[in-house]
């Protein structure tokens, strides 16, 4: 039978944890990878007034 040493068994929790933490991550992450792409163009115009705003 297999016995863990003493050594890491302090340890083991801290490691638990910290797969934990990251595969919270990696999910956040993948929800995040799988919206669409945000539209970053610097130079679309979308704040043009409308025809009639300019004969004001």
């Amino acid at each position: 039978m297999h016995e863990r040493t003493p050594s890491l068994l302090p340890r083991e929790p801290y490691f638990c944890k910290m797969i934990e933490h990251t595969r919270e991550l990696l999910q956040k992450s993948f929800e995040l990878l799988q919206q669409p792409m945000p539209d970053t163009f610097l130079g679309r115009k979308t704040q043009e007034p409308f025809p009639w705003q300019d004969d004001a």
